[in-house]
């Protein structure tokens, strides 16, 4: 017999509530692990599906910083910004697709969403030099891996279960019960 011991809304519900004192007191983007967490049900929110996503979500925050990187170094020598950011993204994401052909780098979601949340983040640590990209790369990678762990646990702690029966509470539908005489 199986058995659901909470309902999955409800294990979602109170892994966000519990989160919350992470972007409190930690300064922990939040917004990024609900990005992750809800793109590791995509994929799968289980171990294999963690195993793909954390190599791909490293993989975009480490293209973030270099994107930034090259801009900071590019855009003061060409005295513009649009057109060379533009190469650069050109150049970065034809790359990363590529890069995306070896296996272990092949979900390339997780390598947009580790970018695009990199981004998110380093705007609003408001970092304009190099050395200022660290602390946010720190940040968005640490809540994005959160997401797929948090996945994961929603559905270890919300799947069903095998209850074992003892014979002193096992139930019996009724038309099999006979009645003493």
């Amino acid at each position: 017999m199986h058995k659901n011991l909470i309902p999955l809304e409800w294990v979602c519900a109170a892994l966000a509530a519990l989160t919350i004192p992470l972007f409190v007191f930690a300064k922990l983007p939040i917004w990024a692990t609900y990005v992750t967490w809800g793109g590791a049900f995509l994929v799968a929110p289980n171990l294999e599906g963690i195993r793909k996503l954390f190599p791909t979500l490293i993989v975009g925050t480490v293209s973030g910083v270099i994107f930034f990187a090259l801009a900071f170094t590019i855009d003061p020598i060409a005295g513009a910004v649009a057109l060379p950011n533009s190469a650069i993204v050109f150049v970065m994401t034809l790359a990363l697709l590529y890069l995306g052909r070896i296996p272990a780098f092949a979900l390339i979601p997780g390598i947009f969403f580790g970018f695009a949340c990199y981004v998110g983040v380093a705007l609003a640590a408001q970092a304009h030099t190099i050395p200022a990209l660290f602390i946010p790369w720190v940040y968005a990678t640490a809540a994005l891996l959160l997401g797929p762990l948090m996945a994961w646990l929603s559905v270890a702690l919300a799947l069903p279960r095998e209850v074992q029966a003892s014979a002193d509470s096992s139930v019996v539908p009724a038309e099999n019960l006979s009645l003493p005489s």
